[in-house]
């Protein structure tokens, strides 16, 4: 039987520091997708680096790696490693498909694109012995007849949220920043709602967290599915955007299957900044505060997320940003630091512009400044990026934001505690990779 190692890299800061990670937020669906289409003459192990070590001198004939750009070079690293020790290393992912050449110095295969259809040829290959050095996709899979991810290799009590379920693919958005358009492609591919009622049957446990870029972005399969979903009684957390206020049935239909978190790409309270990224239709809805307390009346948390760095910034946006998330009592908020990723308008426009300070893919990931900006220096951005962190999840404001007469209350005053108590470990986790990085990559700052 052969031996077929999976592996989900982490960056360096879930490794290293005072408390290395042993339990992550969110299992990642790809690499258990990809084990379900392996068949019996193989024994698949699967590794996520965010929460366990790799044993290097473990007996493997294949290892297959995903990277995401954030982890592309700790990738190269396993990959060198592995083959080192005559294991053959295939490598996959957003970022490897970007720059296969890259990635071609350091793996025996390279996967391009979408691997639904290529890997099972990949594997074919493999066990007789004649793997090729690239394969690659030209058209998208129409998602149809996807096998049920192994859940069954995740490291049980890894994962806060293990029911994780993705219901299409595709965004037509191709926001200046993000990636998902280039990757996935501009149109919204859906999976038949049959299947991903099957699958969700066959989940333990009463809550799912759909993983699709925008849960309503298909209105017509939204709906089919939410209808799918009332007689499970399940609860679920999706991500979407701010337009489904202009649909109160759809909106209505989303709370009745249960949708109880709905994560926002807000941004910005900036409309400069929402122009510059490409979501000036985020303003275009019912003012933005209204829509907030739309959702909000009709029971949906919101987690939303905010990016600092963007062009129209200086030092007023942080507690702007803050004030903004406190005024309307955003539940919980992720922050993060403009990252103008590889396939993106912004990687294009910065580059052109002389304005990137880095290419190292170990910065790209959100929590460094990579880009010269117009108006504040990156110290000032880190420090303002920490600063919005610490006062979002201050015991003040938890208490304006959570603290009224609710549901879940419980729920949410355990997540934003967490996060209070987390912040010494956040602070240190952001200055450690930036000092690291600006010893290894000096000639780039």
């Amino acid at each position: 039987m052969l031996r077929l190692l999976l592996i989900h890299p982490s960056p360096d800061k879930n490794r290293f520091g005072s408390k290395r990670r042993t339990r992550s937020s969110m299992a990642q669906l790809n690499l258990p997708l990809l084990a379900a289409y392996v068949d019996r003459d193989f024994e698949v192990r699967l590794i996520d680096e965010n929460i366990e070590d790799i044993d290097f001198d473990t007996n493997a004939d294949l290892v297959g790696i995903t990277t995401m750009t954030s982890t592309a070079f700790r990738g190269y690293q396993i990959a060198d490693e592995f083959r080192k020790r005559g294991c053959h290393v295939v490598m996959g992912g957003i970022h490897v498909s970007m720059f296969p050449e890259e990635a071609g110095k350091h793996t025996d295969t390279v996967v391009i694109g979408e691997a639904e259809i290529s890997w099972p040829r990949f594997l074919k290959d493999f066990k007789e012995g004649r793997p090729k050095k690239i394969y690659k996709e030209e058209s998208f899979h129409n998602l149809a007849g996807l096998p049920n991810p192994r859940r069954d290799l995740l490291r049980p009590g890894g994962y806060t949220m293990a029911n994780v379920v993705m219901t299409a693919r595709g965004c037509p958005h191709n926001c200046a920043f993000c990636s998902v358009t280039s990757f996935w492609g501009g149109k919204i591919r859906t999976r038949p709602v049959e299947d991903v009622i099957d699958e969700v049957k066959q989940l333990k446990g009463n809550f799912i967290q759909f993983v699709d870029d925008n849960i309503y972005g298909n209105r017509r399969h939204a709906q089919e599915l939410f209808e799918a979903m009332i007689p499970l009684k399940k609860t679920f957390g999706a991500q979407g955007d701010i337009t489904i206020v202009r649909h109160p049935e759809l909106l209505k239909l989303a709370v009745r299957a249960g949708l109880r978190w709905l994560l926002i790409g807000i941004e910005s309270p900036s409309s400069e900044n929402l122009a510059q990224v490409g979501k000036s239709w985020n303003k275009r809805n019912l003012e933005f505060e209204e829509s907030l307390d739309i959702l909000h009346k009709s029971g949906i948390s919101i987690l939303g997320s905010f990016i600092f760095g963007l062009d129209n910034d200086d030092e007023t946006a942080f507690d702007l940003t803050v004030d903004f998330a406190i005024k309307n009592k955003i539940e919980v908020a992720n922050f993060y630091i403009l990252t103008p990723f590889p396939g993106t308008k912004l990687h294009g426009k910065y580059k052109e512009e002389g304005r990137l300070l880095t290419e190292s893919w170990d910065m790209y990931d959100c929590n460094h400044v990579v880009i010269r900006h117009p108006k504040l220096s990156s110290e000032q951005i880190i420090r303002g990026y920490i600063h919005a962190y610490r006062r979002f999840n201050s015991l003040g404001s938890i208490y304006k934001r959570i603290i009224r007469p609710r549901k879940r209350l419980w729920e949410l005053l355990s997540l934003n505690v967490g996060r209070n108590l987390r912040c010494s470990v956040f602070e240190e986790g952001v200055r450690m990779e930036t000092n690291r990085m600006a010893v290894k990559t000096p000639a780039s700052s």
